[in-house]
């Protein structure tokens, strides 16, 4: 079965990085010349650039084609398209799709039309985070060139544009996301901006960072809702999907987590441990970590086991500094690969809730009793072996007291 995958989103990048470590070969098709440049050369994954229309997406399909739609939630002209190849060449049509987000306390309009029809019924500067698809229709705002203050890609096509709508140097913010909490609370500080306005961009998309930065300045979020409602899977479903569909192997590294783990016991006394998640696996990380002395921080938007959070917010790269340890446990694949692959870039070690693969440390049932402590950890997969053994070892060291 040929693979094809429409990318463009940080979902579908993760996705080309599965299926390359697993021997799967794929033609990848991004739209633009920015697309292309952030997919590091990956073995089995060749990538196109460039728009496509109906036709010629369908010259590049069969009825033996597995097509997977990974591009972004807002780009509905692009998914139809898609669809409409599939359908006239009988190739299978997936849809990989980035999860909405709540918004509450938001406004919230349907489009950017009705996002400029806002902004000239309310007074204010605005920080538009809406990239620069757009950018010309925001041109109806009323005294646009004074309130309005573009986030764009730092591309020369991009600025190129900006330049030619007639937006001042001093209002454009070329920069590549993602982007902080911390670093859109000092964007929207510095440009004095009462108004933030974004899309329903999703955890990866750094929605969570741009509602706690608004809250914590007080401006107002003008959210552009999703253009429909769709159905499809998210990163973690898709992989799981393919895995079994293509037949595909362990990827090398799994595939070594055939050895053992060395039981390294280690003080934690003082350390920072960051926990990033706040549901029942986290709070118990959370308790056998401040049992054993470490200085735990607590990143999560909800605190949903009631664990006492440390950042009432979504995770940031900036929360690992300085830490001995992490544990990434939240509900989102995508989050927890990106803390992943920021530990390992950070040289910290990490325990991934759902995924063994990627952790650096697996966290082990403690056993303690007469003086001693143990711990029991599988090789990533049998928890219910791990936990029988675990009870068994706290009976005997119970008997040692």
């Amino acid at each position: 079965m040929k693979l094809v995958v429409f990318s463009g989103t940080s979902e579908g990048h993760a996705l080309c990085r599965f299926l390359s470590a697993r021997g799967a070969r794929a033609d990848v098709y991004v739209a633009t010349e920015y697309g292309a440049a952030v997919m590091e050369p990956m073995d089995g994954v060749t990538v196109h650039e460039g728009r496509l229309d109906t036709a010629e997406i369908a010259a590049r399909l069969d009825a033996d084609t597995l097509l997977v739609d990974a591009t972004h939630p807002y780009a509905a002209a692009v998914t139809d398209n898609l669809r409409a190849a599939c359908a006239r060449t009988g190739a299978q049509y997936e849809r990989l799709l980035r999860p909405a987000t709540t918004s509450d306390g938001c406004e919230t309009v349907p489009d950017t039309a009705a996002a400029v029809a806002w902004l000239n019924a309310h007074p204010g500067k605005a920080l538009l985070t809406t990239g620069s698809k757009e950018l010309d229709a925001y041109t109806a705002v009323e005294n646009w060139r004074e309130r309005l203050y573009p986030r764009v890609l730092a591309t020369a096509s991009v600025l190129q544009k900006c330049e030619a709508l007639g937006f001042p140097g001093a209002h454009l913010i070329a920069m590549q996301g993602p982007f902080s909490h911390e670093m859109n609370v000092a964007l929207l500080r510095q440009t004095g901006a009462d108004i933030l306005v974004t899309k329903d961009t999703g955890a990866s998309g750094g929605f969570a960072e741009k509602l706690s930065a608004a809250r914590e300045v007080g401006a107002i979020v003008l959210v552009i809702a999703r253009p429909r409602a769709e159905t499809g899977r998210t990163l973690a479903e898709m992989q799981a999907y393919l895995a079994q569909t293509l037949g595909l192997a362990e990827p090398k590294a799994a595939q070594a987590e055939a050895l053992p783990r060395f039981p390294l016991f280690v003080s934690l006394a003082g350390k920072k441990c960051v926990v990033i998640g706040a549901g029942k696996i986290a709070a118990r990380r959370i308790g056998v970590l401040k049992h054993f002395g470490a200085a735990v921080v607590v990143v999560a938007p909800e605190d949903k086991a009631g664990v006492g959070l440390t950042h009432c917010r979504g995770y940031e790269k900036s929360d690992l500094s300085g830490a001995f340890l992490a544990v990434a446990a939240t509900n989102d694949r995508a989050v927890n690969h990106r803390i992943a692959q920021d530990c390992a870039a950070l040289g910290i070690l990490c325990s991934v809730a759902d995924c063994a693969g990627e952790s650096t440390f697996f966290f082990p049932a403690v056993c303690e009793g007469g003086g001693l402590t143990a711990g029991v950890v599988s090789r990533g997969a049998a928890h219910g072996k791990t936990a029988a053994a675990a009870k068994r070892i706290r009976a005997v060291l119970e008997e040692m007291q």
